[in-house]
């Protein structure tokens, strides 16, 4: 039986764990005690891959934590633990699932396949100023990066900071394996410490507040 490949991460009260998620839909079913309202939510999805996912992230968070979670969504769509015992940011990206915990800070994660495509859309939410700072769109995996890194920003500001390329800033960087990064939100003057790591399947980039 294929089972999922994942690594977990650890930094001192963080909790990260990337999945690749391999398994079926009544294996995944067959790891949780689901909730009378997500049991609702599942039979009402049609799609093979976004049962997978609802399943595949909650198995996720169950083997982050170490117990069964519920989860619930607040009024801008953000995902948390209906007790409240962490902050969890949750992504997912074809086959991949990222989900981030936290007992007290505001967490943000996005998970990224690599794709061609971001070429295309880049100046969509990169400034003037930060495409010139980055490669002018010619460095797919710098591009990925910066994508990720304001969409893990987005998770923790919400609909404050729905305009990327205006509201979101990133600052220059060097594309490593694994590294950091510094973001803001430009309307409050925040400044985020990003990590992300990079491989030929995934781009992946977490922050708190």
């Amino acid at each position: 039986m294929e089972t999922m490949k994942r690594e977990l991460f650890e930094l001192k009260d963080l909790k990260l764990l990337v999945w690749e998620l391999t398994e079926s839909v009544d294996t995944l079913k067959g790891q949780l005690n689901l909730t009378e309202q997500d049991r609702i939510a599942f039979e009402k999805i049609v799609s093979e891959k976004r049962k997978l996912e609802f399943l595949g992230i909650r198995v996720a968070l169950k083997s982050l934590l170490g117990k069964d979670i519920k989860i619930e969504y607040d009024s801008e769509g953000k995902p948390y633990l209906a007790d409240r015992s962490y902050q969890i940011s949750i992504s997912h990206s074809n086959q991949w699932i990222a989900v981030m915990a936290h007992p007290k800070r505001k967490a943000g994660i996005d998970i990224e396949c690599p794709t061609d495509k971001i070429q295309k859309l880049y100046r969509r939410f990169l400034s003037i100023t930060e495409q010139k700072e980055l490669s002018e769109g010619n460095d797919i995996r710098q591009l990925l990066l910066a994508w990720s890194a304001k969409e893990a920003m987005f998770k923790i500001i919400g609909k404050e900071a729905l305009d990327f390329a205006n509201q979101l800033r990133i600052y220059p960087f060097k594309v490593e394996p694994t590294g950091e990064m510094k973001g803001q939100h430009i309307p409050t003057k925040i400044y985020y410490q990003l990590f992300y790591q990079q491989t030929e399947k995934y781009t992946l980039v977490y922050c708190l507040e």
